[in-house]
């Protein structure tokens, strides 16, 4: 849950164009976050309650980031209304489906981990760059090309999944 904790101060980094700073408290809190994955699984530490908050604090840290990477100019505008769609998208249908279908659970989809996954890899990129800790700027557009698809097919694969609950349940989409 550190994600949670770092967004603020990672957005209010980018902002004041603190690049190395901001660089470096991502770092922390994505090892932090696989740590966490790690121990959780490792150890079945899984609760309802981490069920809930992980991915909260994915989509946090997310559209904070794109969104203060957005405002210094680093990403395009329309990637970060690609991300808030898509994600509006999941929580729109995972309400949907609580309220229609009996004992309905939130479960992500692979498709979405790799989505988050390829989604802050880009972002961890651009802030190297940013930082000037390292000369990727040949693979930022192959990186967003790539987390444009991944958003899509993700997207594309939650509203498919959240048709087939419906549908299996009985329910009108």
């Amino acid at each position: 849950m550190a994600r949670l904790v770092c967004v603020v101060p990672i957005v209010l980094l980018v902002d004041a164009h603190r690049f190395p700073a901001a660089f470096y408290l991502f770092l922390a809190a994505a090892l932090s976050d696989v740590l966490d994955g790690y121990v959780a699984k490792r150890f079945n530490g899984c609760s309802p309650v981490g069920a809930v908050l992980d991915p909260i604090a994915d989509k946090t840290l997310t559209t904070g980031l794109f969104a203060a990477l957005y405002l210094v100019g680093a990403v395009p505008g329309w990637f970060l209304a690609l991300i808030v769609a898509r994600d509006l998208l999941i929580v729109g249908g995972a309400l949907s489906l609580r309220g229609r279908v009996r004992g309905f659970r939130i479960e992500p989809l692979l498709i979405g981990k790799l989505c988050t996954f390829v989604q802050l890899l880009y972002a961890g990129f651009v802030l190297g760059h940013l930082a000037g800790i390292a000369d990727v700027a040949a693979l930022l557009q192959p990186l967003l090309l790539l987390a444009v698809a991944v958003t899509v097919a993700s997207a594309a694969a939650y509203l498919a999944n959240t048709l087939r609950l419906l549908t299996a349940s009985g329910q009108p989409g």
